[in-house]
């Protein structure tokens, strides 16, 4: 299961109303006003213009707006189930930086949540399909009823696959190796957790670059 105009449309909705500020910013500019950022840096132009600039707001804020055109991009649901797995990727870059910003500025405070979690299963997943189970899954998609059912890859088999110790890991591989699988994305209310993740994360940030503490 990919997604859907509609999904798209939705998440658009979503990825505004937690990352995106009042004044149409991606959320993480709004560290330009901390005193403490990371990456901190004034650029002077020939002009003698002056234009001030925060890495990680930066790069956060690149990062945002790109998901933002993957979703606008779409004109038809085959494009959407096309770009679904670019949107997942594309999330888990988000929060590579949001990580790495967090543990550059205040190292140790970064923790990870389930919806963090989540992304960063599903773009092992994609990445690296060997290390999982990638089987017949272009049959998955042709309407067919198979006897024994497809194998469902889904949030929770990923987050079972994390469990499993490095021989567990190869055994299932064998014991799945010639079945058919289907590959179900993660709802939207998921993508939608992972976006206040990320907002609660952004924050935390700019709470503590103020040097106030915030409540987990």
């Amino acid at each position: 299961m990919a997604y859907s105009k509609a999904d798209f449309r939705t998440l658009t909705q979503q990825l505004h109303q937690s990352l995106i500020a009042q004044n149409g910013e991606p959320l993480s500019c709004e560290l330009y006003a901390t005193p403490f950022s990371h990456g901190s840096i004034t650029v002077e132009y020939d002009n003698g213009d002056q234009d001030h600039h925060v890495a990680e707001a930066c790069n956060i804020a690149a990062v945002i707006s790109s998901i933002g055109r993957i979703l606008s991009l779409p004109r038809s649901n085959i494009a959407c189930e096309e770009m679904s797995e670019v949107l997942l990727l594309r999330l888990d870059v988000l929060r590579e930086y949001i990580r790495a910003a967090i543990e550059t500025a205040h190292k140790g405070t970064y923790s990870e949540t389930d919806a963090d979690r989540m992304v960063r299963r599903w773009a092992g997943f994609l990445k690296h399909p060997s290390e999982y189970v990638f089987a017949h899954r272009c049959l998955s998609s042709t309407g067919t009823t198979f006897d024994p059912p497809a194998i469902e890859i889904n949030c929770a088999f990923l987050a079972s696959w994390d469990k499993l110790k490095l021989y567990e890991r190869d055994q299932k591989k064998s014991d799945l190796a010639h079945q058919i699988v289907s590959v179900n994305f993660p709802s939207i209310a998921k993508i939608d957790a992972f976006f206040k993740a990320t907002a609660n994360h952004i924050n935390k940030l700019i709470a503590a670059n103020f040097g106030i503490v915030q409540n987990a």
